[in-house]
């Protein structure tokens, strides 16, 4: 019998497992150099940069040192490949935040821009790819409702009071929606259209797909 190609060894698990190596360093040095040392990017003290603009509004609120926070914490993750799949999915929006103001916004200042930008794009897609059997019940074009808990082709849990449990909770949930809705408002704003027709009109439309989609009498065993 002829030796067995050690999976771990294959040419797969060397490409992947470089880059999600490499993309996990990525993340800890950017996240890392802003917690421990306080570095940011040199656009922040530019007043000519429009992206330098973002980033500042961005430290303002909070949401510059959560973004390195959040990097830091899912490089360390990808590092010890934990959560692998979760991580590329999770750093993906900000991959695109850094390639779009990158190469749209502050391409026309740099050749170094273009680089930064896909190379993030790059190295991120490389790990999605790498980890893309994880994803592939999402990419069906149509899927049922399934728990966290359960597989995908699992069957789901029949019960014959899920209407008049479902009806319980939506008044239970149009309840707290309009309540928060009146107290929670200014005198001007109370129970405006967009926060009780959007759950209403749901709740009938989920009727409608029900009761269309229910077995007719003579097809019930």
């Amino acid at each position: 019998m002829g030796e067995k190609t050690v999976p771990s060894r294959s040419f797969q698990w060397q490409f992947v497992t470089f880059f999600r190596i490499l993309f996990a360093s990525h993340l800890l040095y950017s996240g890392g150099a802003y917690i421990f040392f306080g570095w940011v990017p040199s656009a922040f003290f530019n007043p000519a940069s429009p992206v330098g603009h973002f980033m500042v509004e961005l430290d303002k609120v909070g949401l510059y040192p959560l973004v390195k926070y959040i990097e830091f914490t899912l490089g360390l993750l990808a590092l010890a490949n934990r959560f692998t799949p979760l991580v590329a999915v999770m750093e993906f929006p900000i991959t695109v935040m850094i390639a779009y103001l990158n190469i749209v916004v502050e391409g026309s200042h740099g050749a170094r821009h273009y680089y930064t930008g896909v190379q993030e794009l790059v190295i991120n897609g490389m790990v999605l790819l790498g980890y893309g059997a994880y994803y592939r019940s999402m990419l069906n074009i149509r899927n049922e409702p399934r728990w966290l808990w359960q597989t995908p082709d699992s069957k789901p849990t029949e019960n014959s009071n899920g209407t008049t449990a479902m009806v319980l909770f939506f008044v239970g949930f149009m309840a707290l929606v309009m309540a928060a809705s009146w107290f929670m408002g200014s005198a001007d704003r109370r129970l405006p259209p967009r926060d009780w027709l959007p759950p209403l009109a749901s709740f009938i439309a989920m009727l409608a797909l029900r009761f269309a989609s229910r077995p007719a009498t003579g097809d019930r065993a």
